[in-house]
C-alpha cells in the first residue's frame, strides 16, 4: 500500500478502466461511486458508496466519507493520486433547465471534486501528491442542450488552474484531461444500430478514430506519473485532433 489512487465515478466506463489501470500498476485503489462496481474482490480495491451531491453540500456526510477514505490510506504513501472523474451530464434545451438540473451539475461536476481534495489536502501534501480532474471538450467546444454540462466542465477547468497556484507551492501538481469522444458503453449505445454514424463519428477525428476508455486511463496515469511537480494547472487536450478543425460551410 505504498501507492494509493483515489477515484470518483470508478463503475463507469472511464472509471472501471482507471481502476484496472492503476491496480495493474500495484496502487491499492479507492473507488467511489454511487453504484456498485462489477470487480472481482481483490484485496487492493476498496468500494464506498455515496452521492456526490450529498457529498458537496452536507458537511457531516462529506466529513463521514473523508473519514471512511483515510481509514485504508497508509501513514505514508509514496505516491498518492486523486482522479475526480465522477460527472453528472443533463441534456436539456434553455427553455427546459431548472434549478435542479444547474445545482445538480455544479455540485456533481465542480463543487464534489473541490471538497475532496480539500478533505485529503493533508495527505496530498504529505506525499507530494497528483489530482486529475477529468474535464471534457465541452468546456470549450459545445453543441446544444449541453448548457449546464458545458459550464460546469469550464468552472472545473478553472477550478484546476485556482487548485494549482494554492497547492504546487506545498509539491501537489493539479491538472486536467478534456477528452472528446469516448467510447464508453453509454455512447455506444446511442450508435446502436447505426454504424454508418458511428464511421461518420470516427471519421470527423482527424485521427480517424475514437478514444477507448483505456486510452484515457493510460494518459491520466501518465500525467499523475510526471516527476518533479513543473506539469501543474495544466488543461490537456485528449480529442483526437477535433478541437482544431474548423466547421465551416463548403
Amino acid at each position: 500500500m505504498n501507492k494509493v489512487a483515489v477515484i470518483t465515478g470508478s463503475s463507469g466506463g472511464i472509471g472501471s478502466a482507471l481502476v484496472r489501470t492503476y491496480l495493474d500498476d500495484g496502487y491499492f485503489v479507492i473507488g467511489l461511486d454511487r453504484t456498485p462496481c462489477a470487480y472481482p474482490v481483490r484485496e487492493s480495491y476498496v468500494e464506498i458508496n455515496l452521492s456526490l451531491l450529498q457529498f458537496s453540500k452536507d458537511i457531516s456526510y462529506r466529513d463521514d466519507v473523508i473519514a471512511k477514505i483515510k481509514e485504508h490510506l497508509p501513514n505514508h504513501p509514496k505516491k498518492f493520486v486523486v482522479i475526480n472523474n465522477a460527472a453528472e451530464q443533463i441534456l436539456k434545451s434553455v427553455s427546459e433547465l431548472e434549478w435542479e438540473d444547474w445545482d445538480n451539475s455544479l455540485s456533481v461536476n465542480t463543487v464534489a471534486p473541490f471538497f475532496l481534495v480539500q478533505g485529503l489536502l493533508e495527505e496530498l501534501k504529505l506525499s507530494h501528491g497528483s489530482v486529475i480532474n477529468v474535464s471534457s471538450i465541452h468546456a470549450k467546444l459545445t453543441k446544444p442542450r449541453f448548457t449546464c454540462y458545458a459550464a460546469s466542465k469550464a468552472a472545473l477547468e478553472t477550478l484546476t488552474r485556482s487548485l494549482a497556484l494554492e497547492l504546487s507551492p506545498l509539491g501537489i501538481s493539479v491538472n486536467a484531461v478534456a477528452p472528446a469522444a469516448i467510447s464508453t458503453d453509454m455512447l455506444m449505445a446511442g450508435f446502436k444500430g447505426a454504424p454508418d454514424k458511428l464511421k461518420a463519428l470516427k471519421n470527423y477525428h482527424p485521427s480517424r478514430c475514437i478514444g477507448t476508455p483505456e486510452d484515457v486511463s493510460f494518459f491520466v496515469k501518465a500525467i499523475a506519473d510526471q516527476e518533479g511537480g513543473f506539469l501543474t494547472g495544466a488543461v490537456l487536450d485528449f480529442n483526437g485532433g477535433l478541437a482544431g478543425r474548423l466547421h465551416d460551410p463548403e
